[in-house]
């Protein structure tokens, strides 16, 4: 994108980071806060939050198809960013209606009830928040990124965007987590405190209130400063003639073929995610509750977080860098899956069914689990930046549909529901509450079901790696944009 002035130029990469900052920060809370927070405070069932990933996906899908489509139609993202986000900061506060004891206080239920109603409140909440987050993210910015990048600098784009994923966590959950804003406390039954919980005892739960609304006020505070220095590309134009039927397009077998090199690498990045999506919605659980980092570790989970995420995003760092000075992308992502199944298979062996819980099981798991990240690191980055270079000009809206069907849906929905499932059987209860619910540990197994789906990203992979020289840097099918209104 070329820049007129150095103020441009400076307006162009503050919106860069702060809406890719930010939206990263309102997904961290849909990720893996919204899991925390049904796990600690309404049911330790985690076909919940299965349920719960299962359908924002849906939803962040459909919205995205509809919404990219439209962003293209009209020929703008910016509106769409800037209310997006404010809406979506809303949304984000809008979680703290979602509570046993409201649903207690407002209808007037019994305790078993009020649980039911809870979660069903917390997965109609997340669809809402998904719905403005995937119009104002998914849909716009991410189509927003395309229009302002080129061949040249798509990889580090790419890589830095990650970058920002991670330290949106640790924004997150550092000031939360590590000063115990948001952390339970435990009782046993004569009311000393513990570390985790016992059967007999009892829970009191953190400050979830000052969570959501600070987390949404910052999302919110973030689409405020969009209105002064976000544009849009000057080459992106309406195509207000469009037809609806564009809505759907690439979902035709005539454009899958057209694009088959995008579509093959549409299929890897899905495996991979799936793969990813069998563990990573339930890592902080397994951490917490199965490892149990608090008995013998100083801020519990977040060391272990930080050490393997952090680490894991730089090692992509480095790959997008070098691999914007290639055309040979495609040969990056075979040694990568290999490397994150070697990461999964080692998660799965480091753990309480194989060795003694304690420090050295702890610090061995990080060493497996920062290995499966820096594969899937090295994946997702080639592949997220090969789909940018693929994907054909004036048509980059419509394509961010098909970007989450690939993405997000099916990999969230296939691997958290596998996940969830096997996670939920009756093998896995540890013991009751004080309300006689069962208490659900997260098992091992989460991390053997990763490398085994990770295996087939190999598939497609092949078909890339004997690409034609050239062949993963530009759209196969030419720009067919439709006349602006007169």
């Amino acid at each position: 994108m070329a820049f007129q002035t150095k103020r441009d130029k400076g307006n162009y990469y503050a919106s860069l980071v702060l809406f890719g900052f930010f939206g990263q920060v309102a997904w961290c809370v849909e990720n893996s806060f919204l899991n925390l927070y049904v796990y600690r405070t309404i049911t330790t069932d985690l076909s919940i939050v299965s349920a719960m990933v299962a359908s924002s996906a849906v939803v962040a899908t459909l919205t995205t198809i509809v919404m990219g489509w439209v962003t293209d139609r009209i020929g703008k993202r910016r509106p769409f960013m800037v209310y997006g986000y404010l809406l979506w900061g809303i949304s984000v506060a809008a979680f703290t209606l979602c509570s046993i004891d409201n649903m207690q206080t407002i209808f007037g239920l019994d305790h078993a009830a009020a649980v039911t109603a809870a979660a069903v409140g917390m997965v109609v909440v997340d669809c809402v928040m998904t719905f403005f987050g995937s119009t104002a993210n998914d849909a716009a910015f991410n189509a927003w990124v395309t229009d302002t990048t080129n061949t040249g600098n798509r990889g580090k784009t790419e890589a830095f965007l990650s970058i920002l994923a991670s330290a949106a966590y640790v924004v997150v959950f550092l000031p939360f987590e590590a000063f115990g804003i948001t952390a339970n406390k435990y009782y046993d039954a004569a009311g000393n405190q513990v570390t985790s919980p016992v059967e007999g005892g009892t829970t009191v739960t953190g400050n979830w209130l000052l969570f959501y609304l600070l987390i949404g006020g910052l999302v919110l505070a973030s689409a405020i400063a969009g209105f002064f220095i976000l544009k849009d590309s000057p080459e992106l134009k309406p195509q207000r003639k469009m037809p609806f039927k564009e809505l759907f397009y690439g979902f035709r077998p005539s454009v899958v073929k057209r694009n088959k090199y995008l579509y093959l690498v549409f299929a890897t990045l899905a495996i991979e995610m799936m793969a990813n999506n069998c563990f990573f919605n339930y890592l902080i659980i397994y951490l917490e509750n199965t490892m149990r980092c608090a008995d013998y570790l100083w801020g519990g989970y977040l060391i272990p977080m930080g050490l393997i995420y952090g680490l894991g995003m730089g090692a992509g760092l480095i790959v997008g860098v070098l691999l914007d000075k290639r055309s040979d992308k495609a040969k990056f992502i075979l040694p990568g899956i290999v490397v994150a199944v070697i990461g999964a298979v080692g998660m799965y062996f480091f753990s309480p069914d194989f060795m003694e819980t304690g420090q050295a099981m702890l610090w061995l798991f990080c060493l497996a689990a920062l290995v499966q990240a820096t594969g899937h690191s090295i994946v997702t980055v080639v592949c997220l930046a090969t789909i940018r270079n693929l994907t054909p000009q004036g048509k980059v809206g419509r394509f961010q549909g098909i970007r989450m069907v690939f993405y997000v849906a099916l990999p969230m929905a296939l691997g958290s529901i596998v996940s969830g499932v096997v996670s939920s059987g009756d093998r896995y209860i540890t013991g009751y509450d004080e309300f006689g619910h069962a208490v659900y540990t997260c098992p091992p197994i989460i991390f053997l079901l990763t490398a085994i789906v990770s295996v087939f990203a190999v598939i497609p992979t092949i078909f890339l790696m004997k690409a034609p020289e050239g062949a993963l840097l530009k759209p196969q099918e030419e720009e067919e944009n439709f006349l602006p209104a007169e």
